[in-house]
């Protein structure tokens, strides 16, 4: 059984590889305009999302980024590195290969060391999100170095074989590879994703309507190791291993469990109207998402003949329900180029324990975007754009084996602008100052401890430093530059950016032993164009 699991994962290893190499020569090969040079991240993600929207407004354009950033976090939530370093390539474009089809796709890699991480064995953080998605995990209290690589492709197919039927087609896989490496415990975490969908729509003069439908897999398998046999035991406590179930729930310590596997398997349906023509597109959709992570501990022993032999317990499950909606805009008139996306996430998780029949644990989230840019051109060729951002987003996790209640509503909005200097006719110098602000606006945080007088270490060393984390207002600046020139139809852009996050009140020190320091970013990296 295990070898053949393992054959399918070389399998896909070596084929996302393929594609990966398959993908960047297509565009290589194809695309060769440079008309798209100064799309926003906003219109490039609408149009690789939906490469038949080049059936009404052809735009080729494809970019491969090479990039290394440098993260320092002197506040954060508890689960999350304090240092971060990482290199990334990417490639993406669209091209429309005739009036009948058109492509899009999307190749990233990355590798990247974390500094500083505890009370976390798998490679999972909360650097984006107030919760790791799963609460079903191992961990212990010590922090330590982790190297990360991952692998991530996407491609999609539309087709228009007659006037009125568009049909899409894609897929998507990730592969990722994560270890601890500077102090015992030191897990291996292997993490596969895949996705396949299709969207088939009638069409009717300018208006179009789609039905979609998406399967979702991902598997994840945890392999804990002790360079120090004898580490695991109580005596050590910052690293004995512990088991996290829920959110609050008393940590558990077991010896005999260090390898576990996540599986999980989902689907997506939705529908969609859009409305195109040589100048608009809009689009207005619902996407419903059904999944269920469950998480397996497993248990390896010698048998009479000395042989290794592994027992799986399905011990706990997760399902997720979720419902989007969203409108996506894009506009071309008087020479100003619009675009739009709104999208709307209301999303219920719980949890369920296989072997004692019960589930305790439920997160409650609703989350509301605006992304929005507009660029334009003057008479010397050079490019001005405004973007905006803004979110609205409420949380609401309760755990009732430890009675847990935690409530956060929150605000948060980015503004910026960006203007090009022409210094001699395919030599360009752009410059761009963006000011972002975080807001909370409901705070809620209820811990009672429940027929226990020990100290639970989550809601004291994670659940309460998260929450001041998150119920603190922030501001920040950011400061970005790039240098652009053109040369055999190829253009070059090196960039570079800085940005500093400010904390506006105390509730974060209060609560945790904090230096005062802002938090940085810092990137450069280069960027092709062809």
């Amino acid at each position: 059984m295990h070898n053949n699991k393992n054959k399918t994962i070389k399998a896909f290893q070596y084929s996302i590889f393929g594609l990966a190499v398959l993908g960047s020569q297509l565009f290589h090969a194809q695309a060769t305009q440079l008309d798209s040079i100064n799309i926003s991240s906003v219109e490039k993600n609408i149009r690789i999302n939906d490469p038949y929207i080049a059936f009404f407004q052809p735009l080729d354009f494809s970019r491969t980024t090479f990039q290394y950033s440098s993260t320092k976090q002197n506040f954060k939530r508890v689960q999350t590195a304090g240092e971060t370093g990482s290199f990334s390539f990417l490639s993406e474009g669209v091209y429309k290969l005739n009036d009948k089809i058109a492509l899009s796709g999307r190749l990233k890699a990355d590798k990247t060391t974390e500094e500083d991480v505890p009370y976390i064995l798998s490679d999972e953080r909360t650097t984006h999100s107030s919760f790791i998605y799963n609460p079903s995990y191992y961990w212990v209290s010590r922090a330590a170095r982790w190297q990360k690589q991952s692998y991530f492709i996407n491609g999609q197919f539309a087709y228009n074989p007659v006037k009125p039927v568009i049909l899409q087609v894609g897929g998507e896989g990730v592969y990722a590879k994560s270890y601890r490496q500077n102090a015992d415990p030191r897990p291996k975490v292997d993490d596969y994703k895949y996705k396949a969908f299709a969207k088939l729509g009638l069409r009717w003069k300018q208006h179009a309507i789609f039905g979609k439908l998406s399967y979702v897999h991902h598997y994840k398998g945890n392999d804990i190791m002790f360079v120090n046999m004898k580490g695991n035991v109580p005596a050590n406590d910052s690293i004995y291993i512990r088991y996290n179930e829920g959110y609050g729930n008393q940590y558990i310590g077991n010896t005999q469990y260090k390898t576990s596997e996540y599986k999980m398997g989902g689907y997506i349906w939705g529908g969609e109207y859009a409305f195109n023509n040589a100048n608009t597109h809009f689009s207005a959709g619902y996407d419903y998402k059904n999944l269920i992570e469950r998480f397996y501990r497993v248990f390896e022993y010698q048998d009479a003949n000395y042989n290794w032999q592994k027992d799986y317990t399905k011990y706990s499950g997760l399902k997720t329900d979720l419902h989007s909606f969203y409108l996506n805009f894009l506009g071309n008139y008087n020479g100003k180029k619009w675009a739009s996306m709104v999208t709307y996430q209301d999303q219920q998780d719980t949890n369920y324990n296989y072997p004692l029949e019960y589930t305790s644990y439920r997160l409650e989230q609703k989350n509301l975007s605006w992304q929005n840019s507009v660029v334009w051109f003057n008479h010397k060729n050079e490019a001005f754009k405004i973007l905006f951002d803004a979110a609205y987003g409420k949380n609401h996790v309760k755990d009732l084996s430890v009675v847990m209640d935690r409530k956060l509503s929150f605000f948060n909005y980015r503004l910026g602008v960006e203007k090009e200097f022409a210094l001699q006719p395919s030599h360009k110098l752009a410059i761009g100052l963006s000011q972002n602000l975080y807001v909370p606006l409901e705070k809620e945080f209820n811990y009672q401890p429940y027929q226990s007088t020990k100290e639970n270490i989550f809601a004291t060393k994670i659940a309460q430093p998260d929450f001041a984390y998150d119920a603190t207002p922030k501001i920040g600046l950011n400061f970005n530059a790039s240098y652009i020139f053109d040369q055999n139809k190829i253009r070059y852009e090196l960039f570079g950016s800085f940005s500093q996050t400010w904390l506006m009140n105390s509730t974060y020190k209060n609560q945790v032993d904090y230096n005062g320091r802002a938090n940085h970013v810092a990137l450069v990296g280069l960027n092709v164009y062809y």
